[in-house]
């Protein structure tokens, strides 16, 4: 049933191959066959002259020793004649050098008689002397013809001229058919050789078909699985492919998996994404529509409204950050995101960054440590990109820092490159979300309990905006209990 749905699927390439091989073969065969009868041919056109000058031969000494002599023993001669032209399967006629039958097999009757002339047939058939003439010339000849329309087809000749004198000779002639010579053995050839191509094309064609199919199974499986991913289901893997048998196969395989497991998680996290980026508008767009409304119908009286209008500029400012994160994610995969650089004190932007997290960092309590040993730098570069960078960073350490906690700043200048640390104490990111936090849409599990407003896009976008300076992130565990982010920037630097 696999094998009937295999060939029903791949018809196209399954059907071409086969064709493509059995075709050859059989036009193989073919030449093959041609070409070894035409060397059965003219190997029996040479066994045939051999026997049949054998003939002859022997009925040229059979003549010689009772005509010749001067004894009549014509009728010993044409007995000889009839038991060796039955034995040759040949038609034998001795001939006067004037082209007249003399004596042929037909002499003797069915009953084993004499028949007298001008009874016997070949008894009026003449030889035409020119050809009599030529095989005296030569002592024999081998040709083929009818003997003058003697014979209703071509006919395989052999002769042989016996000198009786200085100018008289006799001449034997053997005729013998190409049904009972040529064509009776090429036909046998035939045969056995027709016999012999079945078999081989049947036990080929077994054989092409495995192979083809093996061929094309591999083929069957992609084309599945293309089909398959086209329509969205990315759970689907094709057979893997041992490497040292089938390499090709193996690395077409493995690529195809491999793609399937990055399509399936991209649409995993595009899921979660547009869940998370749902979530993230519809509950500040109720938050800010819940409160305006209840200042508009004065439900919220006036000295509680300036509190609520700072949620609600919050919710906008976490909105304006969404869409912000959106637009540059579209431009990183659409390759348009450019820098704009310009020479300022990286320094003094990262210190910033953290005095406006100065309420979040009391309320917390967390202890900032090496802010007083960052030295001024000056770097040409996007100042707005990477105020984004430090900014996500900056506030990931923030959120994430437990109650009371450290968060540790140090910088590194080694003349070439500028390298910043950012290390904040509390839960650890595993080392299986280690691999795939720079992921986008990528949250870890901690972050969806601790941080239900992160739509996965922040790290992502700080990822590809060093690397557009091109710089370096890493993030790593030390201790077991910090998170430390390392940001290096390989730009020129002026120190100051």
């Amino acid at each position: 049933m696999s094998g009937f749905r295999l060939f029903k699927k791949s018809r196209s390439l399954f059907s071409k191959y086969m064709a493509l091989f059995l075709s050859v073969e059989i036009i193989s065969i073919i030449a093959f066959g041609v070409v070894l009868s035409y060397y059965v041919t003219q190997s029996q056109k040479d066994v045939q002259k051999t026997t049949l000058f054998e003939y002859t031969d022997k009925i040229a000494d059979v003549y010689v020793s009772s005509v010749g002599s001067g004894n009549d023993y014509s009728d010993s001669l044409c007995y000889s004649l009839s038991n060796i032209s039955q034995a040759a399967k040949a038609d034998i006629y001795i001939v006067d050098a004037q082209g007249s039958v003399l004596y042929c097999q037909h002499m003797i009757d069915e009953s084993g008689s004499i028949v007298q002339k001008p009874v016997c047939l070949h008894s009026i058939i003449k030889i035409p002397r020119e050809i009599c003439i030529g095989i005296a010339s030569d002592g024999v000849m081998a040709t083929e013809g009818n003997l003058n329309g003697l014979y209703d087809d071509n006919t395989f000749i052999a002769a042989s001229a016996v000198n009786l004198s200085a100018d008289d000779y006799i001449i034997v002639l053997a005729v013998q058919t190409y049904e009972t010579g040529i064509k009776n053995a090429l036909k046998a050839f035939l045969q056995i050789y027709i016999m012999a191509a079945f078999v081989l094309i049947a036990v080929t064609g077994l054989i092409v078909y495995i192979i083809t199919y093996n061929i094309t199974k591999p083929l069957i499986d992609m084309s599945e699985a293309t089909n398959r991913y086209a329509k969205g289901d990315f759970s689907y893997r094709i057979k893997q492919y041992d490497r040292n048998t089938v390499r090709e196969f193996h690395e077409l395989s493995t690529a195809m998996n491999s793609m399937a497991d990055s399509l399936e998680s991209l649409e995993n996290s595009r899921s979660n994404f547009v869940a998370n980026v749902s979530h993230e508008l519809k509950t500040p767009m109720t938050t800010i529509g819940g409160f305006i409304d209840g200042i508009l119908d004065g439900t919220i009286d006036a000295q509680r409204q300036n509190h609520y209008l700072k949620i609600v500029s919050e919710e906008v400012k976490r909105l304006s950050r969404l869409v912000v994160s959106m637009l540059n994610m579209t431009k990183i995969e659409a390759g348009e995101l450019r820098i704009e650089p310009v020479k300022f004190n990286i320094s003094e932007l990262i210190t910033g960054i953290f005095i406006s997290f100065e309420q979040k960092i009391e309320a917390k309590e967390i202890d900032i440590s090496g802010l007083d040993t960052l030295r001024s730098a000056i770097i040409e570069a996007d100042p707005d990109m990477l105020n984004q960078v430090f900014y996500n960073l900056i506030d990931n350490a923030v959120k994430f820092t437990n109650p009371g906690g450290e968060i540790a700043v140090a910088m590194k200048n080694d003349g070439d490159n500028v390298t910043f640390i950012i290390k904040n104490s509390g839960e650890c990111i595993s080392e299986e979300d280690i691999d795939h936090i720079f992921e986008r849409f990528y949250k870890v599990d901690k972050s969806r309990s601790m941080d239900a407003k992160s739509a996965g896009l922040g790290l992502f976008i700080v990822k590809n905006i060093v690397e557009l300076h091109k710089g370096k992130i890493s993030v790593c565990i030390v201790d077991g209990k910090y998170t430390q982010f390392t940001v290096e920037l390989k730009n020129k630097i002026i120190n100051i």
